[in-house]
């Protein structure tokens, strides 16, 4: 279980992270296919972060704005008691003011927020 959910993420546990596997860039539908799978609950999240189930609703509601969204996050791969979280978002192709504000509701709370004309970052410690 821990190679497959190695495989599917593209990275491996680490000596910086000797319990977990940290990731970057985690698409939309990767993450959908891990809850498939289920190396992760609907209710998973990581302290302030929103739930997974939350950022999936969200990054589906960022396709249908034609932007795209990547997750960051943690996956513990303990056999027991798989479980991976979000603990940051990016999405680049805002061309809508709008948009903006959402991403900046949805993300209320977190501990860095970074919003430019190349893309909208928020991450939660």
């Amino acid at each position: 279980m821990v190679q497959r959910i190695e495989e599917i993420l593209g990275t491996t546990i680490t000596e910086y992270t000797p319990n977990a596997i940290k990731f970057q860039g985690l698409s939309l539908e990767t993450l959908q296919q891990i809850l498939e799978e289920r190396y992760t609950t609907p209710s998973a999240n990581f302290n302030a972060a929103p739930s997974v189930s939350s950022c999936i609703k969200f990054g589906q509601r960022c396709q249908k704005q034609g932007v795209i969204p990547t997750f960051d996050g943690i996956a513990f791969p303990d056999e027991a008691a798989l479980d991976l979280v979000i603990d940051a978002i990016t999405v680049v192709g805002v061309k809508d003011l709008d948009f903006a504000g959402e991403f900046v509701r949805f993300v209320w709370g977190c501990d860095e927020i970074e919003i430019n004309s190349q893309k909208l970052y928020a991450w939660w410690d």
